[in-house]
């Protein structure tokens, strides 16, 4: 390590206003102050002999009363040219120093403390280095550290339009001519895993989100590193989450007080367009700010960056859902709508009908989802004397005002809600009643669970079936007559719904849990909202239509590709499997019976059948003597068996342990790398190989065009590809389809199927020589489960089965015929 003083380091924050995603952002207010100002004065705290905010010209004369304000100084220069604002910078202003300490105009909540510390690590552990950076810290709270001396001379080296829109890569990037220093972050400023830049509208409410919950303007500022991280540690600030409720006349307001709520217990931002036609939008929303709304919670602009836009739209439109799927992962919940399966989860809170049978289930359907009020009755009633007539949000006025004055006739007191005499906080005051007129929906389950006796109005056909399912009274226009509700005034048991009694008293026994259906609705949103969710992985993303849905489960949804035909996971709420140790171990043993060494044996034997279809699809004849990569080699058993069959076996994996095995005990060439960054130049010496092979590994690559195109280039031309897979249409696949995809691991992101497995891999220069079906299961068919006791039927059904390919995995042998495209 080298150690060193600098004569001086300037401080350089660097800014546009011309940003596309989210345009002005350095001048958005976030609290009582610009953006911008909020990272000046955080990095005014490190020590510095010049502190420049440098941005282009166009920016400059918005941006200058700002930097004087907080005591900097400014300079302008080219917009895109960025490496050249900041050389002309130095020429012209920093002849006397000799550092530059690097920020970025869009991060208000900076670490001042790192970045002093890094300046003190350079100087006593790295001055030797030409740019030096934490890693580890959140995205968005660290700084660049380069030699002003090194940074005039990546100028002069580089013509790259990237390097000069970003200054740092015509360092990092050229190992060859710089010394680049990327060490971890001292523990108390690490965490990778977090966010605070601002880059999209999302971002700029998550940072007002985080300065409420730091204290807002009532702090001085700037903030400490471990105030900002001890806030954080709150799931709803690391991930931003829009609500989408329906705000139209005639759709009711339980949406909007659904989305209000969940908006107060987790500070999720409820989407409200301008001029909505639904009356009660304004009290509603009035009554939520008295109650602990942010202001800033209300969001009236559809912009992007959203981790989760959670869609209550009673039955949303195909221009909303193409819309609302721009800006982030989308979840509709309760949604009628013909479209809604375009959404990437569905959820279904409110018990609905069943939907239609050629279209998949909801991801998850569990109606205890449903905000139940505290206050309910001491017991259902007896005899019925009190009223509530609310029908106001859902249909005419008339039938309100017919069904009111009907029972008035019958010598009952009645209360009715319109849109001109709303009732605040209406869920708990229902236990003030002892009849709930109502139509199907929200309010009818929060009467149900206040214990009031609830007779349903039919508002249309869908609700009247709906109503009459779930164990409901409801009663036509028609009906509202002295005649028909006598029967139920003096004999209130009449109307006890004894069908749902169990839900609301799961729904009192409390949800959290690690299973997915029994979390409350805030985690549920939390777990959505750490989601991820794919595109196809050899197409990309569709510009102006969405691949359709052929399966959900409780916590995935898969897609096909309207283009290449593949499927492939789509959405997911499960984290990121780690290849490590233990996967080969205790995971491997629970799926298999016994870990991954315990059955190197047999896998080894597998491989040795797999290097007789290799020979059958090459011209290597029976013998073989070139050089075979095997991707995923994990302990290495086909390497052994490449190895016994007369190939050079070359191996790579991501398991630092299976590779020491390999290194170790079978004394194989291999490398500890992802395939994505793997060189076999670098690694082995030469890039071209006779044989690579992928056995159950191609399903877990998130990136398969960027992979099949780096296989073909590794290959020699006449070289075989040869991969094994999970098959989508298998015995499971074809005769199980819900429980398959239930079933189907959380890293595997691609489901193979061997009748679109050709033309997939035509597009990458790749001929299909030869399929064999793999993992023969007949008894996984309903019909013959108990097969197995009758040994010969059982042998002619796994032939049929095999013939017909079948099989619950596949194998694939095919020959580079021409370079990928």
């Amino acid at each position: 390590m080298a150690s060193g003083k600098f004569k001086s380091a300037a401080l350089v924050v660097q800014c546009r206003l011309s940003s596309t995603r989210l345009p002005q952002k350095a001048l958005k207010m976030l609290g009582s102050k610009e953006c911008v100002c909020w990272t000046l004065d955080a990095m005014k705290k490190v020590k510095a002999s010049r502190y420049f905010l440098a941005c282009d010209y166009d920016s400059k004369s918005a941006l200058e009363p700002l930097a004087k304000k907080c005591a900097w100084e400014i300079f302008a220069g080219e917009r895109d040219d960025v490496l050249d604002r900041f050389c002309s910078l130095i020429n012209k202003e920093l002849s006397d120093c000799d550092l530059i300490v690097r920020a970025t105009g869009d991060n208000p909540f900076l670490f001042w403390e790192a970045a002093q510390d890094s300046i003190k690590d350079f100087e006593e552990n790295h001055f030797d280095a030409d740019y030096f950076t934490y890693s580890g810290l959140p995205h968005g709270c660290g700084v660049e550290l380069f030699k002003i001396s090194s940074i005039l001379k990546a100028q002069k080296l580089t013509d790259s339009p990237y390097d000069k829109e970003h200054v740092g890569p015509a360092l990092y990037l050229h190992p060859e001519h710089f010394k680049c220093v990327f060490k971890e972050a001292p523990q108390k400023y690490r965490a990778p895993e977090l966010r605070t830049t601002i880059d999209t509208f999302a971002d700029f409410k998550r940072a007002e989100r985080l300065l409420d919950f730091l204290g807002g303007d009532n702090e001085s500022g700037p903030f400490s590193s471990e105030k900002i991280l001890s806030a954080l540690k709150n799931p709803f600030l690391q991930k931003t989450i829009l609500l989408v409720p329906s705000v139209k006349a005639g759709h009711g307001t339980g949406h909007l007080r659904r989305a209000l709520s969940l908006a107060m217990k987790t500070g999720a931002f409820v989407y409200i367009p301008p001029e909505p036609s639904l009356k009660e939008c304004d009290s509603l929303l009035k009554e939520a700010l008295q109650k602990g709304l942010k202001r800033f919670q209300i969001v009236d602009s559809l912009m992007g960056g959203w981790d989760l836009v959670a869609l209550d739209l009673f039955r949303s439109t195909k221009e909303e859902i193409q819309a609302f799927s721009k800006i982030g992962p989308l979840c509709s919940i309760d949604d009628g709508g013909d479209f809604c399966q375009a959404a990437d989860y569905l959820l279904d809170v409110i018990p609905s009908m069943p939907r239609n049978s050629l279209e998949p289930k909801a991801n998850l359907n569990n109606p205890a989802l449903i905000d139940l009020p505290k206050n309910r009755r001491a017991a259902y009633p007896e005899r019925i004397k009190k009223a509530l007539v609310c029908v106001s949000g859902e249909t005419k006025k008339d039938l309100s005002s017919l069904a009111a004055k009907a029972l008035k006739g019958l010598g009952l007191e009645v209360d009715e809600v319109t849109s001109e005499k709303p009732v605040q906080n209406l869920r708990e005051r229902l236990a003030e009643y002892d009849l709930l007129l109502t139509h199907y929906g929200f309010t009818a389950f929060e009467g149900l669970a206040a214990a009031c006796a609830v007779l349903l109005l039919s508002t249309s056909g869908l609700h009247k079936k709906l109503s009459e399912k779930y164990g409901f009274v409801c009663l036509d226009k028609k009906d509202l007559t002295a005649k028909k509700l006598e029967p139920y005034l003096n004999n209130p048991s009449l109307l006890e719904n004894k069908k749902l009694k169990a839900l609301f008293l799961s729904n009192e026994k409390g949800l959290e849990s690690d299973d997915i259906q029994k979390k409350d609705f805030p985690a549920l949103l939390e777990e959505l909202s750490f989601g991820e969710k794919f595109s196809c992985p050899i197409c990309g993303p569709q510009k102006d239509s969405c691949d359709k849905i052929i399966a959900r489960t409780k916590r995935h949804s898969f897609r096909r590709c309207q283009k290449c035909g593949g499927l492939y996971l789509s959405f997911s709420t499960d984290s990121r499997v780690q290849y490590e140790a233990d996967y080969f171990g205790s995971e491997y043993k629970a799926q298999y019976g016994k870990s991954y060494l315990e059955d190197f044996d047999s896998i080894k034997a597998q491989g040795l059948r797999r290097i007789k279809n290799i020979f059958s699809a090459a011209h290597f004849g029976q013998k073989a003597s070139g050089r075979l990569l095997d991707i995923g080699c994990a302990y290495g058993p086909f390497l052994q068996a490449a190895k016994e069959s007369g190939f050079e076996p070359y191996g790579s994996d991501i398991s630092k342990s299976a590779l020491d095995y390999v290194k170790n005990q079978l004394g194989f060439s291999c490398v500890l790398s992802s395939f994505a960054d793997f060189d076999a130049k670098k690694e082995f010496g030469f890039e071209a190989f006779d044989v690579v092979t992928m056995w159950y590994v191609i399903e877990h690559c998130r990136d398969l065009k960027n992979l099949l195109r780096k296989v073909n280039g590794l290959l020699k031309k006449g070289g075989v590809f040869a991969f094994s897979t999970p098959s989508g249409q298998g015995v499971s696949g074809r005769f199980n389809k819900q429980s398959f995809f239930e079933q189907s691991p959380r890293d595997h992101y691609t489901i193979w199927e061997p009748s679109k497995t050709a033309a997939i891999l035509r597009l990458f220069g790749f001929k299909v020589v030869k399929m064999v079906s793999t993992g023969i299961h007949p008894e996984r068919i309903k019909l013959f489960k108990n097969i197995s006791k009758k040994p010969f039927i059982f042998k002619a059904l796994s032939l049929f089965c095999r013939m017909f390919a079948l099989g619950d995995t596949f194998e694939v042998y095919c020959e580079k015929v021409e370079d990928a495209r």
